[in-house]
Protein backbone atom coordinates (compact mmCIF):
# COMPACT_ATOMS: atom_id res chain seq x y z
CA UNK A 1 0.00 0.00 0.00
CA UNK A 2 2.56 2.03 0.62
CA UNK A 3 4.86 1.89 -2.69
CA UNK A 4 1.45 2.27 -4.43
CA UNK A 5 0.83 5.73 -2.52
CA UNK A 6 4.57 6.80 -3.64
CA UNK A 7 3.94 5.13 -7.38
CA UNK A 8 0.85 8.03 -7.37
CA UNK A 9 2.96 10.80 -5.58
CA UNK A 10 5.57 10.31 -9.07
CA UNK A 11 2.77 10.31 -11.44
CA UNK A 12 1.25 13.34 -9.77
CA UNK A 13 4.77 15.20 -9.78
CA UNK A 14 5.66 14.22 -13.28
CA UNK A 15 1.89 15.37 -14.19
CA UNK A 16 2.49 18.56 -12.58
CA UNK A 17 5.69 19.59 -13.92
CA UNK A 18 4.33 18.75 -17.65
CA UNK A 19 1.44 20.86 -16.92
CA UNK A 20 3.61 23.62 -15.42
CA UNK A 21 5.51 23.72 -18.96
CA UNK A 22 9.75 23.46 -18.88
CA UNK A 23 9.85 21.15 -21.83
CA UNK A 24 12.59 23.58 -23.39
CA UNK A 25 13.25 21.63 -26.77
CA UNK A 26 11.19 18.87 -26.34
CA UNK A 27 8.14 21.60 -26.90
CA UNK A 28 9.79 23.33 -30.28
CA UNK A 29 10.05 19.44 -31.46
CA UNK A 30 6.59 18.33 -31.28
CA UNK A 31 4.95 22.03 -31.94
CA UNK A 32 7.00 21.68 -35.46
CA UNK A 33 6.95 17.83 -36.34
CA UNK A 34 3.45 17.61 -38.51
CA UNK A 35 1.78 13.64 -37.67
CA UNK A 36 -0.87 11.94 -40.03
CA UNK A 37 -4.85 11.18 -38.44
CA UNK A 38 -3.47 7.63 -38.35
CA UNK A 39 0.39 8.24 -36.12
CA UNK A 40 -2.04 10.07 -34.15
CA UNK A 41 -4.81 7.71 -33.49
CA UNK A 42 -1.49 4.93 -32.85
CA UNK A 43 -0.48 7.36 -30.07
CA UNK A 44 -2.93 8.38 -28.63
CA UNK A 45 -4.18 4.26 -28.85
CA UNK A 46 -0.89 3.47 -27.68
CA UNK A 47 -0.94 5.96 -24.52
CA UNK A 48 -4.66 4.42 -23.12
CA UNK A 49 -3.54 0.87 -23.81
CA UNK A 50 -0.11 1.16 -21.56
CA UNK A 51 -2.65 3.37 -18.49
CA UNK A 52 -4.94 0.14 -18.84
CA UNK A 53 -2.10 -2.64 -18.78
CA UNK A 54 -0.47 -1.36 -15.96
CA UNK A 55 2.43 0.63 -17.03
CA UNK A 56 0.82 4.37 -15.82
CA UNK A 57 4.13 6.92 -15.86
CA UNK A 58 4.29 5.51 -19.73
CA UNK A 59 0.68 5.85 -20.63
CA UNK A 60 0.58 9.15 -18.51
CA UNK A 61 3.48 10.87 -20.47
CA UNK A 62 2.14 9.80 -24.52
CA UNK A 63 -1.40 11.09 -23.25
CA UNK A 64 0.24 14.43 -21.66
CA UNK A 65 2.64 14.76 -24.78
CA UNK A 66 -0.51 15.76 -26.62
CA UNK A 67 -0.52 19.17 -25.35
CA UNK A 68 2.69 20.23 -27.30
CA UNK A 69 1.62 19.31 -30.46
CA UNK A 70 1.26 21.63 -32.70
CA UNK A 71 -2.01 23.85 -32.40
CA UNK A 72 -4.21 23.28 -35.40
CA UNK A 73 -7.48 22.30 -35.98
CA UNK A 74 -6.32 18.84 -37.38
CA UNK A 75 -5.15 18.35 -33.88
CA UNK A 76 -7.64 19.58 -31.69
CA UNK A 77 -10.08 17.12 -31.28
CA UNK A 78 -7.27 14.32 -30.31
CA UNK A 79 -5.95 16.42 -27.97
CA UNK A 80 -9.27 16.75 -26.23
CA UNK A 81 -9.53 13.02 -26.53
CA UNK A 82 -5.84 12.84 -24.39
CA UNK A 83 -6.65 15.41 -22.02
CA UNK A 84 -10.34 13.86 -21.35
CA UNK A 85 -8.59 10.30 -20.73
CA UNK A 86 -5.68 11.77 -18.03
CA UNK A 87 -8.75 14.13 -16.26
CA UNK A 88 -10.81 10.66 -16.32
CA UNK A 89 -7.82 8.78 -14.69
CA UNK A 90 -7.16 11.11 -12.10
CA UNK A 91 -10.67 11.44 -11.58
CA UNK A 92 -10.73 7.80 -10.47
CA UNK A 93 -7.46 8.32 -8.38
CA UNK A 94 -9.66 11.43 -6.77
CA UNK A 95 -6.93 13.99 -7.45
CA UNK A 96 -9.37 17.06 -8.19
CA UNK A 97 -7.02 19.43 -8.81
CA UNK A 98 -5.29 17.42 -12.00
CA UNK A 99 -8.87 16.51 -13.17
CA UNK A 100 -10.12 20.28 -13.16
CA UNK A 101 -6.64 21.59 -15.04
CA UNK A 102 -7.14 18.59 -17.54
CA UNK A 103 -10.68 19.39 -18.19
CA UNK A 104 -10.08 22.60 -18.59
CA UNK A 105 -7.58 21.83 -21.49
CA UNK A 106 -10.01 19.40 -23.31
CA UNK A 107 -12.58 21.95 -23.53
CA UNK A 108 -9.98 24.98 -24.94
CA UNK A 109 -8.72 22.30 -27.20
CA UNK A 110 -12.22 20.78 -28.65
CA UNK A 111 -13.75 24.16 -27.94
CA UNK A 112 -17.28 23.66 -30.25
CA UNK A 113 -15.90 20.55 -31.73
CA UNK A 114 -17.14 18.24 -28.36
CA UNK A 115 -19.92 16.25 -28.44
CA UNK A 116 -22.78 17.10 -25.88
CA UNK A 117 -22.67 13.73 -24.32
CA UNK A 118 -19.17 14.18 -23.95
CA UNK A 119 -19.39 17.91 -22.09
CA UNK A 120 -21.88 16.63 -20.05
CA UNK A 121 -19.30 13.92 -18.87
CA UNK A 122 -16.89 16.91 -18.49
CA UNK A 123 -19.40 18.94 -16.48
CA UNK A 124 -20.14 16.15 -14.42
CA UNK A 125 -16.37 15.66 -13.51
CA UNK A 126 -15.85 19.39 -12.69
CA UNK A 127 -18.81 19.62 -10.78
CA UNK A 128 -17.34 17.10 -8.56
CA UNK A 129 -13.91 18.08 -8.49
CA UNK A 130 -14.98 21.54 -7.33
CA UNK A 131 -16.93 20.65 -4.48
CA UNK A 132 -14.43 18.21 -3.05
CA UNK A 133 -11.69 21.40 -3.16
CA UNK A 134 -14.71 23.21 -1.30
CA UNK A 135 -15.03 25.85 -4.57
CA UNK A 136 -18.56 26.67 -4.52
CA UNK A 137 -19.38 29.20 -6.71
CA UNK A 138 -17.53 26.86 -9.73
CA UNK A 139 -19.58 23.80 -8.49
CA UNK A 140 -22.45 26.04 -8.96
CA UNK A 141 -21.50 27.83 -12.30
CA UNK A 142 -21.25 24.31 -13.50
CA UNK A 143 -24.14 22.54 -12.39
CA UNK A 144 -26.27 25.36 -14.56
CA UNK A 145 -23.91 24.77 -17.53
CA UNK A 146 -24.49 21.19 -17.29
CA UNK A 147 -28.67 21.71 -16.56
CA UNK A 148 -29.00 24.41 -19.74
CA UNK A 149 -26.49 21.36 -21.67
CA UNK A 150 -28.96 19.07 -21.21
CA UNK A 151 -31.73 20.92 -21.73
CA UNK A 152 -30.38 21.55 -25.21
CA UNK A 153 -29.55 18.15 -26.13
CA UNK A 154 -33.53 17.25 -25.15
CA UNK A 155 -34.90 19.89 -27.35
CA UNK A 156 -32.37 18.26 -30.05
CA UNK A 157 -33.67 14.93 -29.47
CA UNK A 158 -37.31 15.79 -29.83
CA UNK A 159 -36.85 17.78 -32.51
CA UNK A 160 -34.96 15.10 -34.57
CA UNK A 161 -37.56 12.62 -33.37
CA UNK A 162 -40.12 15.34 -35.27
CA UNK A 163 -38.26 15.83 -38.70
CA UNK A 164 -37.69 11.86 -39.16
CA UNK A 165 -41.62 11.45 -38.92
CA UNK A 166 -41.87 14.23 -41.51
CA UNK A 167 -39.93 12.77 -43.51
CA UNK A 168 -41.09 9.25 -42.83
CA UNK A 169 -44.95 11.56 -43.92
CA UNK A 170 -42.74 12.59 -46.96
CA UNK A 171 -41.80 9.20 -48.09
CA UNK A 172 -45.15 7.76 -47.89
CA UNK A 173 -46.57 9.92 -49.97
CA UNK A 174 -44.29 9.43 -52.94
CA UNK A 175 -45.11 5.62 -53.09
CA UNK A 176 -47.13 4.17 -55.90
CA UNK A 177 -50.64 3.88 -54.71
CA UNK A 178 -50.79 0.21 -55.20
CA UNK A 179 -54.84 0.20 -54.30
CA UNK A 180 -55.54 -0.75 -57.52
CA UNK A 181 -53.24 -3.37 -57.85
CA UNK A 182 -54.24 -5.16 -54.94
CA UNK A 183 -57.64 -4.87 -55.47
CA UNK A 184 -57.76 -6.70 -58.51
CA UNK A 185 -56.08 -9.95 -56.62
CA UNK A 186 -58.67 -9.72 -53.91
CA UNK A 187 -61.64 -9.76 -55.28
CA UNK A 188 -63.20 -10.56 -52.52
CA UNK A 189 -62.03 -7.32 -50.31
CA UNK A 190 -64.86 -4.46 -50.49
CA UNK A 191 -62.98 -1.41 -52.62
CA UNK A 192 -64.20 1.27 -49.81
CA UNK A 193 -61.92 -1.07 -47.20
CA UNK A 194 -58.60 -0.92 -48.78
CA UNK A 195 -59.27 2.77 -49.10
CA UNK A 196 -60.10 3.27 -46.08
CA UNK A 197 -57.32 1.44 -44.52
CA UNK A 198 -54.65 3.29 -46.32
CA UNK A 199 -56.64 6.55 -45.24
CA UNK A 200 -56.08 5.60 -41.57
CA UNK A 201 -52.58 4.31 -41.96
CA UNK A 202 -51.88 8.06 -43.23
CA UNK A 203 -54.18 9.40 -40.27
CA UNK A 204 -52.06 7.93 -37.39
CA UNK A 205 -48.98 9.06 -38.91
CA UNK A 206 -50.19 12.66 -39.41
CA UNK A 207 -51.99 12.20 -35.87
CA UNK A 208 -48.11 11.09 -34.30
CA UNK A 209 -46.64 13.39 -35.87
CA UNK A 210 -48.94 16.38 -34.51
CA UNK A 211 -48.86 15.12 -31.42
CA UNK A 212 -44.81 15.16 -31.13
CA UNK A 213 -45.22 18.42 -32.37
CA UNK A 214 -47.23 19.74 -29.47
CA UNK A 215 -45.07 17.73 -27.10
CA UNK A 216 -42.41 20.29 -28.72
CA UNK A 217 -44.13 23.45 -28.86
CA UNK A 218 -45.49 23.18 -25.23
CA UNK A 219 -41.71 22.01 -24.15
CA UNK A 220 -40.30 25.45 -25.74
CA UNK A 221 -43.24 27.32 -24.21
CA UNK A 222 -42.72 26.21 -20.92
CA UNK A 223 -38.84 27.37 -21.03
CA UNK A 224 -40.39 30.68 -22.40
CA UNK A 225 -42.80 31.69 -19.90
CA UNK A 226 -40.17 30.87 -17.74
CA UNK A 227 -37.86 33.44 -19.37
CA UNK A 228 -40.68 35.69 -19.56
CA UNK A 229 -41.81 34.93 -16.08
CA UNK A 230 -43.90 38.01 -14.35
CA UNK A 231 -42.20 37.89 -11.06
CA UNK A 232 -44.84 37.90 -8.59
CA UNK A 233 -43.33 39.84 -5.86
CA UNK A 234 -44.49 43.81 -5.91
CA UNK A 235 -41.51 46.73 -6.07
CA UNK A 236 -42.32 48.32 -2.65
CA UNK A 237 -42.27 51.70 -2.09
CA UNK A 238 -39.06 52.11 0.27
CA UNK A 239 -39.96 55.24 2.58
CA UNK A 240 -38.23 58.69 1.97
CA UNK A 241 -36.15 59.76 4.33
CA UNK A 242 -37.58 62.82 5.95
CA UNK A 243 -35.39 65.40 7.34
CA UNK A 244 -37.14 66.49 9.81
CA UNK A 245 -36.37 63.10 11.62
CA UNK A 246 -32.97 62.81 10.22
CA UNK A 247 -31.74 64.66 13.11
CA UNK A 248 -32.42 61.96 15.60
CA UNK A 249 -31.05 59.13 13.46
CA UNK A 250 -28.10 59.59 15.80
CA UNK A 251 -29.37 57.51 18.34
CA UNK A 252 -30.86 55.14 16.25
CA UNK A 253 -27.48 54.14 14.23
CA UNK A 254 -25.73 53.73 17.46
CA UNK A 255 -28.37 51.00 18.21
CA UNK A 256 -28.33 49.37 14.65
CA UNK A 257 -24.60 49.38 15.16
CA UNK A 258 -24.64 47.03 17.70
CA UNK A 259 -25.62 44.07 15.78
CA UNK A 260 -22.56 42.82 13.84
CA UNK A 261 -23.12 43.42 10.43
CA UNK A 262 -20.96 42.80 7.48
CA UNK A 263 -23.33 44.29 4.84
CA UNK A 264 -25.75 45.95 5.80
CA UNK A 265 -24.18 49.72 6.63
CA UNK A 266 -25.72 51.36 10.07
CA UNK A 267 -25.21 54.74 8.96
CA UNK A 268 -27.06 54.48 6.07
CA UNK A 269 -30.42 52.54 7.28
CA UNK A 270 -29.49 54.81 10.58
CA UNK A 271 -30.65 58.09 8.43
CA UNK A 272 -34.51 56.79 8.10
CA UNK A 273 -34.28 58.21 11.91
CA UNK A 274 -37.46 56.45 12.58
CA UNK A 275 -37.22 52.66 13.99
CA UNK A 276 -40.67 51.83 12.69
CA UNK A 277 -39.78 52.85 9.11
CA UNK A 278 -36.85 50.61 9.10
CA UNK A 279 -38.44 47.79 10.89
CA UNK A 280 -41.17 48.18 7.89
CA UNK A 281 -38.34 48.22 5.46
CA UNK A 282 -36.52 45.22 6.73
CA UNK A 283 -40.41 43.27 7.37
CA UNK A 284 -41.27 44.27 3.74
CA UNK A 285 -37.53 42.62 2.33
CA UNK A 286 -37.88 39.41 4.60
CA UNK A 287 -41.18 39.19 2.69
CA UNK A 288 -39.94 39.82 -0.61
CA UNK A 289 -37.24 38.16 -0.64
CA UNK A 290 -38.00 34.14 -0.68
CA UNK A 291 -40.08 34.58 -3.87
CA UNK A 292 -37.49 36.93 -5.26
CA UNK A 293 -34.90 33.99 -5.19
CA UNK A 294 -36.90 31.51 -6.42
CA UNK A 295 -37.66 33.87 -9.52
CA UNK A 296 -34.18 34.39 -9.91
CA UNK A 297 -33.28 30.83 -9.63
CA UNK A 298 -35.55 30.00 -12.33
CA UNK A 299 -33.87 32.83 -14.69
CA UNK A 300 -31.03 31.09 -13.99
CA UNK A 301 -31.73 28.18 -15.57
CA UNK A 302 -33.53 29.41 -18.91
CA UNK A 303 -29.50 30.50 -19.71
CA UNK A 304 -31.24 33.83 -20.69
CA UNK A 305 -30.10 37.30 -19.73
CA UNK A 306 -33.38 39.31 -19.56
CA UNK A 307 -35.52 36.80 -16.82
CA UNK A 308 -32.28 37.46 -15.00
CA UNK A 309 -31.98 40.95 -15.27
CA UNK A 310 -36.58 41.45 -14.39
CA UNK A 311 -35.77 38.82 -10.94
CA UNK A 312 -32.77 41.11 -9.73
CA UNK A 313 -34.59 45.01 -10.65
CA UNK A 314 -36.91 44.14 -7.69
CA UNK A 315 -33.73 44.40 -5.37
CA UNK A 316 -32.56 48.01 -6.23
CA UNK A 317 -34.94 50.03 -3.54
CA UNK A 318 -33.45 47.41 -0.73
CA UNK A 319 -29.89 47.37 -1.90
CA UNK A 320 -30.23 51.22 -1.56
CA UNK A 321 -31.73 51.07 1.69
CA UNK A 322 -29.43 49.17 3.56
CA UNK A 323 -26.36 50.92 2.14
CA UNK A 324 -25.37 47.78 0.53
CA UNK A 325 -23.46 49.64 -2.37
CA UNK A 326 -21.03 47.07 -3.43
CA UNK A 327 -23.34 44.87 -4.04
CA UNK A 328 -25.95 46.95 -6.14
CA UNK A 329 -22.42 48.40 -7.99
CA UNK A 330 -22.43 44.40 -9.12
CA UNK A 331 -25.53 44.45 -10.30
CA UNK A 332 -25.41 47.60 -12.35
CA UNK A 333 -22.37 46.12 -14.12
CA UNK A 334 -24.68 43.11 -14.75
CA UNK A 335 -27.17 45.07 -15.85
CA UNK A 336 -25.24 47.24 -18.54
CA UNK A 337 -23.00 44.04 -19.86
CA UNK A 338 -26.34 42.04 -20.43
CA UNK A 339 -27.28 43.57 -23.92
CA UNK A 340 -24.16 42.20 -25.54
CA UNK A 341 -22.36 39.49 -23.00
CA UNK A 342 -23.44 35.72 -22.65
CA UNK A 343 -24.84 34.38 -19.81
CA UNK A 344 -21.90 32.35 -18.51
CA UNK A 345 -19.97 35.54 -17.95
CA UNK A 346 -22.70 37.21 -16.11
CA UNK A 347 -23.42 34.28 -13.71
CA UNK A 348 -20.51 34.36 -11.26
CA UNK A 349 -21.08 38.31 -10.24
CA UNK A 350 -25.13 36.48 -9.87
CA UNK A 351 -24.28 34.33 -7.63
CA UNK A 352 -22.23 36.76 -5.70
CA UNK A 353 -24.99 38.97 -5.56
CA UNK A 354 -27.66 35.93 -4.35
CA UNK A 355 -24.75 35.28 -1.64
CA UNK A 356 -24.90 38.84 -0.70
CA UNK A 357 -28.76 39.20 -0.31
CA UNK A 358 -29.48 35.51 1.99
CA UNK A 359 -26.66 36.82 4.07
CA UNK A 360 -27.94 40.31 4.62
CA UNK A 361 -31.27 38.65 5.28
CA UNK A 362 -29.00 36.64 8.74
CA UNK A 363 -28.47 40.40 9.84
CA UNK A 364 -31.71 41.43 9.38
CA UNK A 365 -32.84 38.69 11.67
CA UNK A 366 -30.69 40.13 14.01
CA UNK A 367 -31.49 44.08 13.56
CA UNK A 368 -35.10 43.06 13.98
CA UNK A 369 -33.90 41.41 17.77
CA UNK A 370 -32.47 44.52 18.46
CA UNK A 371 -34.95 47.24 16.88
CA UNK A 372 -37.61 45.19 19.03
Amino acid sequence: MFSRKIFLVVICLFVGINLSGGQGAKVKSLKSTIFTDVELNQKFERGVGLIQSGDIVSGCAILDSFRLFNPTQQYSNIKSKAMTELAKYFYDKSKFQYVINYVDLAIKFGKDSIAMDSRLLMYDMLINSYHNTNNNSKEAFYIQLKKSTSDSLATIKMQLQVDSLKQELENKKNIPDTTTEKRNQTVNQPTSTIEKNNSNNNYLLIIAISFTAIIILLFMLLRKNKESINVKTTNKEIPKIDVATNKSSQGLVEKIAKVELVFIRAEVLGEYGNKKTVVKIINDYNTQLPLIIKNLDEAITTNDNEPIINALSYLKPYLTAFGMSTTLAMLNEVESEAPTEKTTKLLSRVFQIRNHIRRAHDETKALVEVLG
